[in-house]
C-alpha cells in the first residue's frame, strides 16, 4: 500500500505542474482544438520532464556521484562549529562506507514521469492530425 501512495502523490504533483502550465497558458479557455492540444502536450511534457529528470538526480547520487561535495559540505560545517564537537567522519572513505546503507528507490518516480512523456506524446499525435485537417 505505501507503493501506491508513492505513485499516486507523485502522479498528482504531476498533475499539478502541468494544471499549473496549461492555466498559465490560458488551455481551459482556448476554443481552437489545435492549440488546446499543443498547450496540453506542452504541460504534460514539461510536467514529465520535471519529474523523470529528477528521479535521474536522485538515481545519480545513490550511485555517489555527489559523495565528495557533500563530505565537502560537512567538513565545512564541522570547521564552523565549536572545536568541541568531534567530526562525525574522519576520512573520506569513512563518509562514503556511511552513504552506501541510504539508497533511496525512486523507480516510481521514473515511471511516473515517463508516464507523463508519453501522454504528452498522445496529445502531441492528437495536434498534429487536428492540425493537419
Amino acid at each position: 500500500m505505501k507503493t501506491v501512495y508513492r505513485y499516486l502523490i507523485t502522479a498528482c504533483v504531476g498533475f499539478l505542474i502541468a494544471l499549473l502550465i496549461a492555466v498559465l497558458k490560458n488551455g481551459f479557455t482556448e476554443t481552437d482544438v489545435a492549440v488546446a492540444m499543443q498547450i496540453w502536450c506542452d504541460a504534460f511534457f514539461v510536467s514529465g520532464v520535471f519529474l523523470t529528470c529528477g528521479g535521474l538526480i536522485v538515481v545519480a547520487s545513490n550511485g555517489g556521484v555527489f559523495d565528495m561535495l557533500g563530505y565537502a559540505v560537512s567538513l565545512l560545517w564541522y570547521t564552523f562549529k565549536s572545536s568541541k564537537v568531534e567530526r562525525k567522519y574522519k576520512t573520506f572513505y569513512d563518509y562514503r562506507e556511511a552513504r552506501k546503507d541510504r539508497k533511496r528507490s525512486v523507480s516510481y518516480v521514473l515511471i511516473v514521469g515517463l508516464a507523463f512523456i508519453a501522454v504528452s506524446v498522445v496529445f502531441l499525435i492528437l495536434y498534429e492530425t487536428v492540425g493537419a485537417a
